[in-house]
């Protein structure tokens, strides 16, 4: 069978709608793109619903690919140098957080770069998952799905409106820790088996009502003068010294 190149072909013109925001949300499909990105999918039992590929890919039996054109797969990919294979998958996000662990909490991060490095550290650092609380972007965003390079598929996703969160954070049994500039105590601190960590956005930090919902608050020193972190990279040092 012939590659198919035509942009009006059903299939390619859905994987194009998820480019955008509205037509993932209308679907509930993301897409990844690439070998590695899919080969992870696989391993944590993800099945996608389409795969398109310029060769075949071997990846799911049960999945036949639609082949295409690299010309044509240049038009689907969201990057300069498109792969030989994406795949479109059934968005996931649980509704209620675990009730142990290592959770962290992000309110309002709004960068899907940032967010992707960060779901890419969570589960480098063995986090039970994410809370996505208030208006957050999307995490299976283009931009974000590429920057987890496959910890999308590995660390559970929960959103959350701030009400909600705040109950949840009441009965959380263990350390729940909220960074602020502010704060006396400096996160190098031992934390409970059981820990929730929470992060606010790098314009505003924490809001007044989720500050209050942590049971502590630690500050990360910087030098006189620096403004913030890179929120990334605060969750980096939050996930480890908790994983600790």
């Amino acid at each position: 069978m012939q590659p198919i190149s035509s942009l009006q072909n059903p299939t390619v013109k859905l994987v194009r709608s998820l480019a955008d925001k509205k037509g993932r949300r209308e679907t509930g499909l993301f897409i990844a793109e690439g070998r590695a990105m899919l080969e992870r999918a696989m391993d944590q039992g993800w099945v996608p619903e389409h795969v398109i590929a310029t060769r075949p890919p071997h990846l799911w039996d049960e999945v036949r690919p639609l082949m295409v054109t690299e010309k044509l797969m240049g038009e689907l990919s969201a990057q300069n140098n498109p792969h030989e294979v994406l795949a479109c998958f059934k968005s996931k996000v649980q509704p209620h957080p675990g009730k142990s662990g290592l959770w962290l909490a992000l309110e309002e991060i709004r960068d899907p770069g940032n967010l992707g490095t960060i779901i890419r550290t969570a589960d480098a650092a063995g986090a039970s998952g994410i809370i996505l609380i208030g208006d957050c972007c999307d995490p299976f965003a283009p931009e974000c799905v590429r920057a987890t390079t496959g910890s999308i598929f590995a660390v559970p996703l929960v959103r959350m409106k701030p009400e909600g969160f705040v109950s949840y954070a009441a009965a959380f049994p263990g350390d729940v820790v909220g960074t602020a500039m502010q704060a006396k105590q400096d996160f190098t601190r031992p934390y409970a088996a059981d820990c929730l960590l929470v992060l606010g956005s790098e314009s505003r930090g924490l809001t007044t009502d989720i500050s209050k919902a942590c049971k502590q608050s630690v500050r990360i020193p910087m030098r006189s003068g620096v403004e913030s972190l890179n929120v990334a990279t605060a969750a980096a040092l939050m996930l480890y010294q908790a994983a600790r």
